[in-house]
């Protein structure tokens, strides 16, 4: 795949865009023929840049348009090189409007109407939350998002991680940091402002998903779900997906538990892995039957409704 996007004729064009053109970001498109009628959206996995952790955005971006597909990787308002919009609400509130201006960009610059987006660990959320509501997002692929392990799963993970973290060459440095966040209570020990979501309780978070993904299910949206062998260290039977898994909507997504890639994908093996499973699938949603079966007409208008309940516990 690395060869063929290094053989390939792209344009890169970096853009600024959303209100008051606070946004940054890049636009990767195949040369010399016409874009696929799909683009792909790449954001920050949490507070990290855009290219995303080991560059692998950007390596994604190169694999996408060697298939000829369009992409746009960007930073979300107030992390990276975008600026933070005047008077900006909360996080959520932002990334969908961010999420929905890199829409409007790329329907206004190459006539595309149709999106896949990517998100990565914390980004799995704002994905979610704009596809609920934005009729454009044909599909989703969610690496190392949400996870609902039970009891035995939870167990195993705890065996696993306690013996083989004292061979870890970074245990001297997790447990010193850890240390400190359950010591000390100064400002050093505080989480940066405005990058992440509040915590929600386990019953709350459960809720939204459950009630996001069966939405997402009812409009015929693709779904890709993939987790690391490091955060998620073992996996028998879907157990990420837990109570989930026996529901309609856990029947027709793609599953895919990811052995010998971590969470960041830090090795060359793990990249190559990661590369190929989402370029595989976001490919497929742009020339496979699941573009064909939705056509190329622009998607309806979006209607205008508030995002799921994501705090009402069941």
């Amino acid at each position: 795949m690395n060869d063929a996007a290094h053989l390939t004729p792209m344009t890169h064009t970096p853009v600024r865009f959303g209100a008051g053109e606070a946004l940054v970001g890049m636009v990767t498109a195949p040369a010399g023929q016409a874009p696929a009628a799909v683009a792909c959206l790449m954001f920050n996995m949490g507070a990290n840049h855009r290219v995303g952790p080991r560059r692998i955005n950007v390596k994604l971006a190169h694999a996408l348009a060697a298939r000829g597909v369009s992409s746009l990787r960007f930073d979300l308002g107030g992390i990276g090189d975008s600026d933070l919009p005047a008077n900006a609400g909360d996080l959520p509130s932002r990334a969908l409007h961010d999420l929905q201006a890199g829409m409007d960009l790329l329907e206004k610059t190459l006539g595309i109407g149709q999106f896949v987006i990517a998100g990565m660990c914390s980004g799995a959320e704002h994905a979610m939350a704009t596809a609920a509501v934005d009729a454009r997002v044909v599909g989703l692929s969610l690496f190392d998002g949400f996870a609902f392990p039970q009891r035995r799963t939870r167990w195993e993970r705890t065996l696993r991680r306690a013996l083989a973290a004292p061979a870890h060459p970074s245990f001297a440095g997790k447990t010193q940091r850890w240390l400190k966040r359950r010591l000390l209570r100064g400002e050093a020990a505080k989480p940066m402002p405005g990058f992440f979501t509040e915590a929600a309780s386990p019953a709350a978070t459960e809720a939204w998903f459950g009630q996001t993904m069966a939405l997402l299910a009812e409009r015929n949206v693709a779904l890709q779900l993939l987790y690391s062998g490091s955060l998620h260290v073992c996996d028998r039977d879907r157990d990420q997906l837990g109570p989930f898994r026996a529901e309609p909507f856990a029947q027709s997504l793609h599953y895919e538990f990811m052995r010998k890639v971590d969470h960041t994908v830090c090795t060359a093996e793990g990249q190559q892995l990661y590369l190929r499973s989402v370029g595989d699938w976001v490919a497929e949603r742009c020339f496979g039957t699941g573009t064909e079966r939705r056509g190329a007409s622009r998607p309806p208008a979006v209607v205008a409704r508030p995002l799921p309940a994501k705090w009402a516990a069941p």
